[in-house]
């Protein structure tokens, strides 16, 4: 019996350690490195989705702190960055905190749309040096490399889902394709599809890793907007020597039910040259 009740209490520690650490909100940073024939010397890209205007301390000064230890190439901004319920002041103090300083892109998500006022977030963005990336495609120079950059908002911005298709189609075929070329989109519904349009990397958010994963497991589980079963929650998704990475996201008090074992993250991406990857 008293053997009996010892194991009772050590699965009830066991128990509550699992659910404990299922619950840690710390922000970790989660870093990918993939690589490309395209590409000649290193890139470095930061990737923050989903923040939803969280306090990471005063100007989200523990975010800027990785960042700035990152010391990226590009920072892309995918979306939901304001919330729409949450004030506005500490995304704003961070973004005039990251923009002069580095090259940042943004594109707009779901949850600034629904604020209402969406053009006063976009005019903050660009107050902040940052560069909305409103259906179109850039050219930028990486030392001796050319990189195509294409962003498009999200489709609750006066879209239709075909309007997207047909528009991230278009930039993938304005893209020299031999130099590397990037698509900064906020949701990853349609990643396979937006794939077989060339782009070499893809980079998105939303699902914010799902509702709950266990450890083990690469997808979560249930999200509020999608229906079935969960794919391109978060992770480094290989498409034939290409990549679709997607960020869990940054969000914190902004979810009123705990995510299980889905600790925000901030994605830190190095591209190397094919040659020179590293695993």
């Amino acid at each position: 019996m008293k053997t009996f009740k010892i194991a009772i209490r050590i699965i009830l520690v066991l128990f509550l350690l699992f659910v404990f650490s299922g619950l840690d909100c710390r922000m970790k940073v989660r870093r990918y490195t993939i690589a490309s024939s395209k590409i000649t010397q290193p890139l470095k890209i930061v990737l923050i989705t989903d923040l939803h205007s969280c306090s990471y301390g005063k100007g989200e000064r523990r975010i800027v702190k990785k960042i700035d230890k990152f010391c990226p190439d590009m920072i892309m901004l995918g979306g939901d960055i304001y919330d729409d319920d949450l004030p506005m002041d500490i995304t704003t103090e961070f973004l005039n905190n990251i923009g002069p300083r580095y090259k940042c892109f943004y594109v707009t998500g779901n949850h600034e749309v629904w604020t209402g006022h969406l053009d006063s977030i976009k005019t903050l963005v660009s107050s902040a040096g940052i560069r909305i990336l409103d259906r179109e495609k850039i050219r930028l120079k990486h030392g001796k490399d050319t990189i195509n950059l294409c962003g498009w908002p999200d489709v609750t911005e006066h879209h239709t889902w075909s309007q997207v298709w047909t528009g991230i189609d278009s930039l993938a075929k304005d893209c020299d394709s031999t130099f590397y070329s990037i698509l900064l989109y906020h949701r990853p519904e349609m990643v396979e599809l937006f794939m077989s349009y060339g782009y070499d990397l893809m980079l998105a958010g939303h699902y914010h890793g799902g509702q709950f994963r266990l450890p083990w497991m690469k997808e979560g589980v249930y999200a509020p907007d999608h229906c079935g079963t969960l794919k391109y929650t978060g992770g480094d998704y290989p498409f034939g020597g290409r990549h679709a990475i997607i960020s869990r996201g940054l969000a914190r008090e902004s979810t009123l039910i705990p995510r299980f074992y889905i600790r925000p993250e901030l994605v830190e991406i190095t591209v190397l040259p094919e040659s020179n990857e590293t695993n």
